[in-house]
């Protein structure tokens, strides 16, 4: 038991050192096992050491194409990969423009910007304008705002699983 104890340690010590870019000191602890139990699992927890915490908060890491300038200026702005707690709510929604598209023989005409992905990743964040709306722009809505990093003002909501906002004017739609 001991054997397989030390082993089992030893890969934790490994694997935890060998994810980090420095080497971060660990306290090592085992949860006993009642005498009256059979030792099945061991429960290794390792932890660092208070001295080599720092202040500085962990980072997710992102795909490039997911980063966004910070363009929040209020706590109704948000990024397009941040709305999803957001649903049903009105708020700023900001991000670079990844695809647009008129589907003019699509019934009701709408154009869709998607934001941080394009079509047909289902984790982009779209921004549809129907084609009743189009000439509250000030030129076609796919041309003028393709490639171009914007902030969208209106209420999120999903549609078959992607997260959206609809659109009736240009006065929503700020271009960074």
């Amino acid at each position: 038991m001991k054997t397989s104890s030390f082993l089992l340690l030893m890969i934790v010590l490994l694997t935890g050192c060998a994810s980090q870019a420095t080497p971060t000191p660990w306290i090592i602890t085992t949860t006993p096992v009642p005498p009256t139990q059979t030792p099945w699992i061991i429960v290794v927890t390792a932890t660092p050491e208070p001295s080599a915490r720092t202040t500085e908060p962990a980072r997710t890491p992102t795909l490039a194409r997911d980063a966004t300038p910070d363009i929040a200026s209020s706590s109704d702005t948000i990024q397009w990969n941040q709305a999803a707690p957001f649903v049903n709510q009105t708020k700023t929604v900001c991000g670079p423009v990844m695809r647009t598209n008129f589907a003019k023989s699509t019934n009701g005409q709408p154009t869709f910007v998607d934001l941080g992905r394009a079509y047909p990743d289902p984790a982009r964040f779209s921004i549809l304008i129907w084609g009743s709306h189009r000439d509250k722009f000030p030129g076609a809505p796919e041309t003028i705002y393709a490639g171009k990093t914007l902030c969208a003002t209106g209420r999120i909501v999903t549609y078959q699983g992607t997260l959206e906002l609809k659109i009736k004017s240009a006065s929503q739609i700020q271009v960074k």
